[in-house]
């Protein structure tokens, strides 16, 4: 009965993700692949750092060099943020929270209530999945196939594009809460698709979808931490630490 009520917990959470993710609204692309332009754009080798946010405002972004900055930029290796998706429609809002955790390979996914409470949790290591509700003491386990992290956490996944199939309209260089961000805008699927990813962290700083010239979707990451999120959000209800306990670490 557990395992049965895990599973239906789990297939919920990744149905609502996905609708909101990517599926109705917003559908991710798959391969990365640059174009070849441009003479402004700077050099970019897999051996290439993060551009800095001063390296960036130093450089005039365009449609012909956007994706070269873009394909530049490295997500951490660890960090932590609130992501907040409002979906607009005739007459209202809904706001959809959750807050996402990553380090040492591990990603842990919470939705939260209104009041910033945890309702569920979603937490990735490697191909296994683990998914609770607040409250429970045991988690249903299962594989995570083709599941992306973004998807899971309701958040575009900003690198989609760099795909061939994308083309810029615009594109240029925007600063939110005093964060440099490059900013691309593309249509598909019948939305006009507009993304700001930040220079300081890698990571996406907002989005917004717009059908017509009616705004659909917004969506906002706050509170971004680049260093190791405590490791204790890697336990699961019945104590079990992914991350290891202190004796497996003292060998």
């Amino acid at each position: 009965m557990i395992a049965a009520i895990g599973a239906g917990v789990l297939v919920g959470l990744l149905f609502l993700s996905y609708i909101f993710s990517s599926g109705l609204l917003h559908r991710s692309g798959t391969g990365i692949l640059l174009q070849n332009e441009t003479d402004t754009a700077p050099t970019v080798s897999a051996e290439s750092q993060m551009l800095t946010a001063q390296s960036v405002a130093d450089v005039t972004v365009g449609t012909n060099n956007a994706r070269q900055i873009i394909a530049s930029l490295v997500r951490p290796e660890a960090y932590s943020y609130v992501i907040e998706n409002t979906l607009y429609y005739d007459g209202g809002s809904a706001m959809l929270r959750c807050r996402r955790y990553a380090r040492d390979g591990l990603v842990r996914t919470d939705t939260l209530s209104s009041t910033g409470a945890i309702q569920s949790t979603l937490l990735r290591d490697g191909e296994t999945v683990y998914a609770w509700d607040a409250g429970d003491t045991t988690a249903y386990e299962g594989k995570w196939g083709e599941f992306t992290d973004d998807a899971a956490a309701m958040l575009p996944t900003y690198e989609d594009v760099l795909d061939e199939s994308i083309s810029l309209t615009a594109a240029g260089r925007r600063d939110i809460d005093n964060e440099s961000c490059i900013m691309v805008e593309f249509e598909q699927d019948g939305y006009r698709c507009v993304y700001f990813v930040s220079a300081a962290t890698g990571l996406l700083k907002k989005a917004s979808f717009y059908s017509g010239g009616s705004l659909v979707r917004e969506v906002v990451v706050s509170s971004v931490k680049t260093e190791e999120p405590d490791k204790a959000l890697f336990t699961l209800p019945d104590g079990k630490n992914l991350l290891g306990d202190e004796s497996d670490e003292n060998g």
